[in-house]
């Protein structure tokens, strides 16, 4: 009996150890996490400084310090004194929110659908080898998410259309357009992008299908072949030689290929200890180093 209640005790103070080990474990990686976000606030500050420097430059390329990244650093090896510093390590990268098409620019002003931006989409789904159709229904349901409401309210009595969809926010919401395959959508949202106002694409940082995407007589091959002689020598202005040869009734527009950019998309990575924290960013640069870098969305991944 002296046996069993000895052994029935060791039980019982095992489990109470073991929840208690538990439950400190359990707060110390919501504090290790907690910690992290703040840290990663860093990691969009640093993007934010080095865009906003950045802004003496007419233009926007591969080249700059803000297309480098940062690696993995320990934050004391970035200056950082905090107790913290030694145990986390910070990384980063800034992508070029305009080498992608902008979706938005399938609407234009009269909330009409823009007939070169639906072009341009479709293009680039036959060069992914997606079914071209799918830019009439994106282009569609931005037309029907940003129509005002008295357009949206004529509409659905002429054509007996459904209720106002919610607008698309992240590439990923791709998903979200009845009509187009969530494997073709996901290979979609790496060349595209959603923001605020219209934009052009920024020939200095767009990939090649991108490229070849917004000339409509410019092939795959000679989009490569742009990029990489863009790659030796970046363009200073939409007026080069390279790029006015492969124009077509005056098409590309200045308004709607650039060489330089002011929208970024900013990802960061911390890790404390046992913690790993990934966020992402879009954010607006302004028209002056003046101006602040403005953050539109931050997300945690």
């Amino acid at each position: 009996m002296a046996l069993f209640i000895a052994t029935l005790a060791t039980v019982i103070v095992s489990g109470l150890f073991w929840n208690q080990f538990v439950l400190l474990r359990t707060i110390e990686n919501q504090q290790l996490v907690s910690q992290s976000r703040l840290l990663l606030r860093g990691a969009l500050d640093w993007a934010r400084a080095i865009l906003r420097d950045d802004q003496r430059n007419a233009t926007d390329h591969l080249d700059e310090p803000w297309a480098t990244g940062l690696a993995e650093t320990r934050l004391d090896q970035l200056g950082e004194t905090a107790a913290l510093a030694s145990r986390a390590t910070m990384s980063g990268a800034i992508e070029d929110a305009q080498s992608r098409l902008n979706l938005r620019n399938l609407v234009r002003a009269d909330f009409e659908i823009d007939e070169f931006e639906r072009d341009s989409l479709r293009k680039l789904c036959r060069l992914l080898d997606l079914p071209e159709a799918y830019a009439d229904l994106i282009a569609l349901r931005m037309r029907a998410a940003l129509a005002p409401p008295a357009a949206i309210e004529a509409g659905r009595a002429a054509r007996a259309e459904p209720p106002r969809p919610i607008p698309l926010v992240l590439p990923e919401d791709l998903l979200g357009v009845q009509g187009i395959d969530p494997a073709h959508a996901l290979k979609l949202a790496a060349y595209v992008v959603i923001l605020d106002q219209p934009t052009p694409v920024n020939l200095n940082t767009a990939r090649e299908e991108v490229v070849a995407a917004r000339f409509a007589r410019m092939s795959l091959s000679e989009a490569k072949a742009l990029v990489a002689q863009r790659d030796r020598s970046h363009f200073v202005n939409t007026g080069d030689t390279r790029i006015a040869r492969y124009r077509h009734n005056g098409e590309p527009t200045d308004a709607q290929i650039a060489v330089a950019s002011r929208y970024f998309i900013v990802r960061g990575q911390v890790r404390l200890d046992r913690a790993s924290t990934r966020m992402e960013a879009l954010v607006r640069r302004g028209d002056s180093v003046q101006l602040p870098v403005r953050v539109l969305w931050q997300r945690e991944l």
